[in-house]
C-alpha cells in the first residue's frame, strides 16, 4: 500500500503516487507493459503532465481498449486544465470496466474543477448508490479537488456513504458491545468483559479478565463480506490460544451462533443472545460425535455495569 506522507500539498502528490502505483500493479499483473507504457508511465510520473498526456493518447489511439491509459490521459488533461477531454477520458475507462469506481469518482473531480458543482454530486451520488464508496474512501479524501465542497451538504452526505462497516450486517452483534460483569449461572461473578467497537465499526474486541486475574483474553471479532459471516478469533495468556479455535456465524433467531470448524473434532460452538436489557447470555458447546450431541463447557452472564449503577 502506497504511504503517503501528511504534509503533500493539497494531497495531490498521493494522488498521482497512487494512481501510478495501481498503474504499475495492473501491468505487472498483465505482464504485458510495453515501452511507450513505459514512456508514459515515466513522464507521468515526473508530472509532465503534456508529453504524458500526448503517450497516453498515442497508445489510446493504437489500443482502444487499454483502460489504464484512458484514465491516465484523463489525470492528465485534469492538471492540463483540459476538463471536458478528462471526463471524456475518464468515460472510456468507465466503459472499459477499468477500475470504474475509481473513475467516477475522477469524473466528479473534472466537474468540481470545471466548476459544474451539480454534475459533480450526482456522480458521486452514482458512486454512493453501488453500495462500494468505503473502498474509495482514502482516495477521496486526497483529492484536492473535492475541497471546493467541503462546506457542501450533499457533499457531506456522500462522505458519510464512504464511512466503513455502518451497514445493519456489521451491527449484528453490537448487543455484545459494553462493560459486563460476568456471572456464573449460580450468581457467582468469574469475570470482567470489556467489549468495544473499533477501526472505525469494522472490529469488535473482547477484553476479558477473570475473576480471580490469571487469566484473560482478547477476541477479534468481524463481519467478512466475502463468506457474509461473523468471524472470531480467540488469543488468552495460557499460550494456548488453539484451545477455542477461530469460529465463524450469523444471527439465527436473535442469537449470534459462531461453529468452529466442521471437519475438525472436536467441534466447538458458541452462543450470545439477549436475555433482558442489560444482560446478556454467552453459551458454549462442544461436540465430539459430528455434532449428533452437544456439551455445555462454559455458560455464563453478562450484566451491563453502567445499567447496574443507574438502578442502584
Amino acid at each position: 500500500m502506497t504511504q503517503c506522507p501528511i504534509n503533500s500539498r493539497s494531497g495531490k502528490t498521493c494522488l498521482f503516487v497512487t494512481v501510478l502505483t495501481w498503474a504499475a500493479l495492473s501491468c505487472q499483473a498483465s505482464g504485458q507493459q510495453t515501452p511507450s507504457s513505459q514512456v508514459a508511465d515515466a513522464l507521468f510520473a515526473e508530472s509532465k503532465w503534456e508529453p504524458a498526456a500526448r503517450a497516453y493518447a498515442d497508445i489510446t489511439a493504437k489500443e482502444p481498449a487499454n483502460g489504464a491509459a484512458w484514465q491516465h490521459l484523463g489525470e492528465c488533461d485534469i492538471q492540463l486544465q483540459r476538463f471536458d477531454d478528462a471526463i471524456h477520458a475518464f468515460e472510456h475507462a468507465v466503459d472499459l470496466k477499468y477500475r470504474p469506481l475509481m473513475s467516477r469518482v475522477d469524473i466528479a473531480r473534472a466537474y468540481v474543477a470545471k466548476g459544474d458543482t451539480r454534475r459533480a454530486l450526482d456522480v458521486l451520488k452514482e458512486v454512493s448508490a453501488t453500495g462500494q464508496a468505503p473502498r474509495l474512501r482514502a482516495y477521496v479524501a486526497r483529492a484536492g479537488e473535492f475541497q471546493k465542497l467541503r462546506d457542501n451538504a450533499e457533499y457531506q452526505e456522500f462522505l458519510k456513504s464512504t464511512l466503513p462497516c455502518q451497514t445493519a450486517e456489521f451491527r449484528q452483534f453490537d448487543f455484545w458491545i459494553g462493560d459486563w460483569d460476568v456471572h456464573s449461572p449460580a450468581g457467582q461473578k468469574v469475570g470482567d468483559n470489556l467489549v468495544t467497537r473499533e477501526q472505525d465499526g469494522c472490529l469488535l474486541v473482547e477484553h476479558w479478565k477473570s475473576a480471580r486475574g490469571v487469566e484473560s483474553g482478547t477476541s477479534f471479532n468481524y463481519y467478512d463480506i466475502r463468506d457474509m459471516k461473523f468471524h472470531q478469533i480467540y488469543f488468552d495468556n495460557s499460550g494456548n490460544a488453539g484451545a477455542y479455535p477461530p469460529m465463524a456465524g450469523g444471527l439465527v433467531d436473535n442469537r449470534m451462533v459462531m461453529i468452529s470448524d466442521e471437519k475438525v473434532s472436536p467441534v466447538f460452538r458458541w452462543t450470545w443472545y439477549v436475555l433482558s436489557p442489560g444482560k446478556v447470555r454467552q453459551m458454549a458447546e462442544q461436540s465430539d460425535d459430528q455434532q449428533k450431541t452437544w456439551r455445555i463447557i462454559w455458560d455464563s452472564t453478562y450484566v451491563n455495569k453502567a445499567r447496574q449503577t443507574s438502578q442502584k
